[in-house]
């Protein structure tokens, strides 16, 4: 508070100097303080603003992984239905193999009950018939084994589709949970799996020890198998899909480790 001064006080240049200079110091000081109130006021707004964008942002990354999830639910949905279809496809081949076996064994009895009935006949006209029917039971016999034949191939395809389907579930769970992965990029955008998938038509060893990479985008939810290596050691993929250059020679290091592990146990 400034300090009230009597006309004596007032008439005297230095008192009056000295007031005025004091009153400028507590100008200044009230001016730097202001100044500071204005700082931090920005400084405020300024946080209040980085903190509405970091939430925005948060809100963005959780819309973005919720569509991913999506997706995925629905790729492993298609993938289900596919395997059910087949499923589907042998078990009705199975019943026609079925049924047209039932049809053989009844055109058999038929005739064998023909056969007996000729037995009273003509000799020679028997003969000739009965030779007829050996034939016809021959070939009967013959049929019989390509149906039985089939039915045996096809159990032992329905057998492999199911092991195939239960392994695929087994990995698309593993997947999804996130938690079988020994190779992840930085940006977590790549990670890589080992898989014991043997393809219908490839022919391996040992199917129990057999493994390959499978490389998983983690934003789109694509993953593809890889189908051995390069020149330099660096993993080759199935499909057309891109993959970084990282990710494929981490994948054949890994793949490199798999064959000498491997040949250890062989020796």
């Amino acid at each position: 508070m400034a300090q009230v001064l009597s006309l004596k006080e007032l008439r005297t240049s230095s008192v009056l100097k000295a007031e005025i200079s004091k009153l400028e110091e507590e100008k200044v000081q009230l001016l730097a303080e202001l100044d500071r109130q204005h700082q931090l006021e920005k400084k405020l707004r300024d946080d209040l603003l980085d903190q509405k964008k970091d939430f925005e942002h948060l809100e963005k990354q959780f819309d973005h992984f919720a569509g991913i999830e999506a997706e995925f639910e629905a790729l492993q949905q298609q993938v289900l239905l596919e395997k059910l279809e087949q499923l589907s496809d042998v078990d009705k081949k199975d019943a026609q193999l079925k049924a047209q076996l039932k049809k053989v064994r009844d055109e058999l009895k038929v005739a064998q009950d023909e056969l007996k009935d000729l037995k009273q006949l003509d000799p020679q006209r028997l003969k000739r018939q009965v030779t007829d029917l050996k034939k016809k039971s021959q070939q009967q016999a013959t049929d019989n084994q390509s149906i039985n034949n089939a039915l045996v191939a096809a159990r032992k395809e329905l057998k492999e589709v199911t092991a195939e389907k239960d392994k695929l579930d087994t990995e698309l769970k593993a997947s999804r949970n996130g938690t079988d992965f020994f190779w992840q990029s930085v940006d977590e955008a790549w990670v890589l799996h080992e898989s014991n998938v043997v393809l219908k038509d490839q022919e391996v060893d040992d199917s129990d020890t057999y493994k390959r990479i499978r490389c998983m985008n983690t934003t789109s939810g694509v993953s593809v198998l890889s189908s051995g290596k390069d020149d330099n050691d660096k993993a080759l993929w199935l499909g057309d899909i891109e993959i970084p250059e990282e990710v494929s020679i981490e994948a054949g290091k890994r793949l490199l480790s798999i064959e000498a592990d491997l040949e250890k146990d062989e020796d």
